[in-house]
């Protein structure tokens, strides 16, 4: 049958151009059987070779679908596992930054965290006692931003090296406060923190101040370090005045001894508060002012135990001027207690003061401070059921590589105790 088309097509075709000769060419132009043959095997090939092409390009044609077909279906595969894998990423940052705001450990924390301390080694040579040396405090700051207006505070206190049974030592938690910034003017303090009274209980860095050790006054007057629990409310003026008023927990004096009383919030004694308040003035470059009043209606916290009346109430006042004037500084310290009801009369007043001039100059970009000074202090407090007087005059030096590194020396002449001569080193970071 495909030879019978083929021999058709082929007379057909000789045929039609037969007939577009004119007559006298007709008879002349027929061709041959021979070269009919010849013409219809080329055409058999063309025919053939035409077929091929036609299937060649369907193939092609099914190949392209199916690649776009599984192209089309493997781009809408990726794209379902791309948006999965976006929901899950998405999921993951959110459930992150909701632990970072919530958790220790999680990411984030510590970008609102900071750590910070201070320390310091003393060398004491009494003119007739016993040489001694002491890394006298180690201490840690742990400091976090709960927000822009929320911020705890702690300090973390390593006394004399070695805390143990029959050791010097002691581990003590000085600070450890929640603060609200509730507006530019007025912010509240909750929990423990240091008592606002004097120049060193509050500021004691051993590199912010002269002396291996730290005034006689602040020591058995003030006492510092002071610390106890309450609530403090500050409120500052744009004019540099600013007020803080306090109510915390109390001394627990015996026998009038007021360093002795300090319970340092370790299961305190609370029968009586403290009321405290102080004003404070900086509103000069380089002057500071100030003066406090601190009041407890019983001093011995007595009044738990059945008596109806305070046994002593005391009374402690204070004031002080920090003057700086280019290199040269004056500081100057009063504090006073009053104490009323069943004391011993030497221990009803208590009083002390100090007064520091210092100068300090640079010595070099690459090799810091020099600082000299002398103190000339008066004091009387109770202790051990006798008063004690004391005048000390003291010189030294402060040497300041950089600002929060001091190496420091100096002479104390004690009108009623031996002389001593101190070297120490601290630092603050």
């Amino acid at each position: 049958m495909k030879l019978q088309r083929i021999l058709t097509l082929a007379a057909l075709t000789c045929a039609a151009f037969v007939a577009t000769l004119p007559a006298q060419e007709a008879t002349k132009a027929l061709p041959s059987q021979a070269e009919m043959w010849q013409m219809i095997q080329a055409q058999q090939q063309q025919i053939e070779t035409l077929t091929a092409l036609v299937q060649l390009n369907k193939q092609q044609a099914q190949s392209a679908q199916t690649i776009a077909t599984n192209a089309k279906a493997t781009a809408s595969s990726t794209q379902a596992g791309l948006k999965a894998t976006q929901q899950q990423v998405e999921a993951t940052t959110l459930a992150f930054e909701e632990i970072g705001d919530s958790s220790f450990g999680a990411p984030g924390w510590w970008e609102n965290t900071s750590v910070g301390g201070y320390g310091e080694l003393h060398a004491n040579f009494p003119e007739n006692g016993v040489n001694d040396i002491d890394f006298h405090r180690f201490v840690l700051f742990f400091n976090h931003d709960f927000n822009d207006w929320i911020t705890l505070y702690t300090e973390l206190e390593l006394e004399h090296s070695l805390a143990a049974d029959g050791e010097e030592g002691e581990i003590e938690l000085e600070q450890a406060f929640i603060r609200m910034d509730w507006t530019q003017q007025f912010s509240t303090d909750a929990g423990v923190f240091l008592m606002p009274v004097g120049i060193l209980n509050e500021t004691h860095e051993p590199n912010t101040f002269y002396g291996v050790e730290r005034n006689t006054v602040e020591k058995y007057i003030i006492p510092s370090t002071w610390w106890e629990g309450g609530i403090k409310g500050t409120y500052r003026m744009d004019n540099g005045l600013a007020f803080d008023g306090a109510i915390t927990s109390g001394l627990d004096v015996e026998e009038g001894y007021i360093r002795g009383g300090r319970q340092k919030v370790s299961k305190a004694v609370n029968e009586e508060a403290a009321l405290t308040g102080r004003v404070k003035y900086t509103g000069i470059a380089g002057l500071e002012v100030a003066a406090s009043i601190l009041y407890q209606d019983d001093l011995d916290q007595s009044s738990g135990a059945g008596n109806v009346d305070a046994d002593y109430s005391g009374l402690l006042s204070t004031a002080h001027i920090d003057y700086s004037n280019g290199n040269f500084r004056l500081r100057a310290l009063y504090a006073r207690w009053d104490l009323d009801g069943e004391v011993a009369a030497d221990a009803e007043e208590q009083t002390g003061y100090y007064i520091e001039p210092s100068y300090r100059w640079e010595l070099s970009d690459h090799y810091g401070d020099l600082g000299i000074y002398t103190r000339y202090s008066d004091l009387e407090y109770y202790k051990d059921a006798s008063a004690k007087e004391n005048e000390i005059l003291e010189v030294g030096v402060n040497y300041w590589p950089t600002d929060n590194v001091v190496f420091k020396a100096d002479y104390q002449n004690f009108v009623d105790a031996d002389d001593a001569f101190n070297l120490g080193v601290g630092y603050q970071f």
